[in-house]
């Protein structure tokens, strides 16, 4: 019997790099560096699955959206 994906946990991580201006430059003056975190669980309780992406802010509420929509 294959290995199903049961429940996924979505974090939306923010960084606050624009108080200090970290990371800008001329097309980003005040990025907030941002992650979208997941972790898979399985219907194998020995089996969890993680995963990240990267944003520069703006954009990261649709990672989110687009993990959950992919949510079962």
């Amino acid at each position: 019997m294959p290995t199903r994906i049961v429940e996924v946990e979505v974090a939306d991580v923010r960084f606050p790099t624009s108080a200090q201006l970290d990371g800008s430059d001329a097309m980003n003056p005040d990025p907030d560096y941002s992650a979208t975190y997941v972790t898979l669980h399985t219907d194998r309780e020995d089996l969890v699955g993680h995963g990240i992406t990267f944003t520069i802010g703006r954009g990261n509420e649709l990672c989110v959206a687009a993990v959950r929509s992919l949510s079962p």
